[in-house]
């Protein structure tokens, strides 16, 4: 049996190899698949042609990149397809967002009530899903988030979306036990640049 792991599927598309996209599909898209039908609610044929896009896209995309780590591989594969399915939702505009969880605020601080209103549910859905952001709230939201480092946002944005800590750290190639706490501060700087921004 052939091994999934990334070296393998790198060297198969090096070669022009029909096997890197069979493994590609193997190993990313079931939970591709999934991810989109459940998180982002595509319907089946829109899934399958995100996961078709992402996958074949990837084939001509992998040869220029070099990886040091199976994490850091799938961190890029995931980013990828990220890109894809807000590339279809700008397309189609049909559905919002799933609904993401942004800070877990009963269990970890009280924020003021400004802060907990420009955080919420509906506005952070907003920001990833538009590029049209007219409300105050929003562009302030938009503007704030764009000062904290690609990486921090990477991170709000999982864990909004309750992927655990060890996922978030095979997606993005962090070791898990600086995650949590990169997490808390990215959070704490987002609060402070709103803050900041009287909202």
């Amino acid at each position: 049996m052939i091994n999934y792991d990334y070296r393998t599927i790198l060297q198969f598309i090096s070669e022009n190899s029909p096997k890197g996209l069979e493994l590609l599909y193997l190993r990313y898209g079931k939970p591709f698949y999934s991810f989109a039908l459940e998180r982002w609610k595509f319907s089946e044929d829109e899934a399958t042609e995100i996961v078709y896009k992402t996958l074949e896209t990837l084939v001509l995309k992998l040869p220029n990149y070099e990886f040091g780590s199976q994490a850091l591989f799938d961190g890029f594969l995931f980013k990828v397809f990220i890109n894809f399915l807000k590339q279809k939702y700008r397309e189609t505009r049909k559905r919002q967002l799933p609904q993401l969880e942004f800070f877990d605020l009963e269990q970890e601080f009280e924020l003021p009530s400004n802060v907990q209103n420009a955080l919420n549910r509906q506005s952070f859905s907003e920001y990833y899903s538009s590029d049209k952001l007219e409300s105050p709230a929003m562009k302030i939201l938009k503007t704030s988030l764009e000062q904290l480092e690609q990486m921090d946002r990477d991170i709000l944005l999982l864990r909004a979306q309750n992927y655990s800590y060890e996922e978030i750290a095979g997606m993005l190639g962090i070791e898990n036990k600086q995650l949590k706490v990169r997490h808390h501060r990215a959070k704490q700087k987002l609060i402070n640049l709103l803050n900041e921004a009287n909202i």
